[in-house]
């Protein structure tokens, strides 16, 4: 009963506090909502425009050129992301806060004047202040540009916008040219190679008589084949010969000679330790001989694919370079405008009823606090004077 009676008689204390100075509390408030009002009447009004901008997808970048060029660090365009490097997206926030794009806006619309400033870099800076930039998940760019008209905003926020875009594509076309130079470089280095290449290529086909390896071996074989074949025969002949016939027969005498001519033929194709100087033989057109062919073929298949590789090679690279080109040449806008800013209706600061409504809550706690802060100084002052009558009776007495 004494706690209840004691909590009531605290409320009914503040009640007495807020109802005794309730014209310092009122006075206070009031006086400093009239000042919030008065003072946000002299601030200068804010507009703000916005525009939506959806950047370009990325386009491929030719995978495997760095690896062309010996760097081995080719990435997947997919995968840039994942890596650290920009996107589209990022590159743009980038040129926004450029002072090459802030300085371009500050001349157009002679900012250094109307913000009363000095310096072109001083307007540039107040100019980036005025900007605000959101990312959205899908790539979208949304600007915001803060100015003292509404027209002005608009005006400002569109031509952020196209410079931008002009930006853009001057990046885009200078990056399409270090591309371009790149792969002419990189043309020509293949193109020596492939050259030189082809030359130990002649070189090897015209030591070796090579044009065609394979069909070449293939032709020696069955000739081999015919020539053992008939060897085998005029051998049996010869044989059937030196047992019926005197040695100086006119038909073994026939058949020995035959029989020399295949065996030359054969080792000529075969190959032989021991081979005779002298103009070539006929089969020297079927190819080097049949002993050497492994070697030779081994030879002749790291030449074919490194000239293939070559080729394999300069034709990429042509096909790149010819892209290079068009990208370079070509001129069309990057950035697509999803929404077109416009003069904004309402301005975005100063909000008056905010700051009013802001000031006079301020107020309002402040003058009770300070009430409560009086009516307690009020009280220990009588608490003390009452101390000081008690004492001086007491002394009289």
């Amino acid at each position: 009963m004494t706690t209840g009676t004691t909590h009531e008689g605290h409320l009914l204390d503040y009640l007495y506090v807020l109802v005794r100075w309730r014209r310092l509390i009122f006075v206070g408030t009031l006086l400093a909502a009239i000042g919030a009002a008065g003072i946000s009447f002299l601030l200068p009004e804010r507009w703000t425009a916005s525009t939506t901008l959806l950047p370009p997808e990325e386009e491929p970048t030719g995978l495997g050129l760095s690896l062309l060029a010996g760097g081995g660090s080719g990435i997947p365009a997919g995968l840039a992301g994942l890596v650290g490097m920009s996107t589209p997206s990022e590159r743009l926030l980038t040129l926004l806060g450029s002072q090459h794009l802030l300085g371009l806006a500050v001349d157009r619309f002679d900012l250094v004047t109307q913000y009363g400033v000095p310096h072109r870099e001083h307007a540039s800076e107040l100019l980036a202040e005025q900007i605000e930039h959101e990312l959205g998940r899908d790539g979208s760019l949304k600007i915001d540009v803060s100015a003292a008209t509404p027209q002005l905003a608009a005006q400002l926020t569109t031509t952020i916008a196209s410079l931008l875009d002009s930006l853009n594509r001057t990046y885009r076309r200078h990056q399409a040219a270090a591309t371009r130079h790149f792969l002419e470089e990189r043309s020509l280095t293949t193109r020596a190679e492939l050259k030189t290449i082809a030359q130990k290529m002649r070189q090897f086909q015209e030591a070796h008589d090579v044009v065609d390896i394979e069909a070449q071996t293939q032709a020696a074989v069955e000739v081999v084949k015919g020539i053992v074949q008939e060897l085998a025969l005029r051998q049996v002949e010869l044989g059937v010969a030196d047992r019926t016939v005197a040695q100086d027969h006119p038909e073994r005498m026939r058949l020995r000679l035959e029989v020399s001519e295949l065996e030359r033929q054969l080792e000529s194709i075969v190959g032989s330790l021991a081979i005779e100087s002298g103009p070539k033989p006929a089969s020297s057109a079927l190819g080097p001989p049949l002993r050497h062919v492994p070697g030779l073929m081994h030879e002749y298949a790291e030449l074919t694919l490194q000239l293939r590789v070559q080729e394999e090679i300069l034709g990429f690279l042509a096909g790149k370079l010819e892209e290079a080109k068009y990208r370079e040449a070509m001129d069309t806008p990057t950035l697509q405008v999803l929404d077109v800013a416009i003069p904004p209706i309402s301005r975005s600061a100063p909000r008056r009823g905010l700051l009013t409504l802001a000031c006079a809550c301020g107020a309002l706690v402040l003058t009770t606090l300070l009430a409560f802060l009086l009516e307690s100084w009020q009280r220990q002052r009588h608490d003390h004077e009452g101390r000081v009558a008690a004492i001086r009776e007491a002394w009289q007495r």
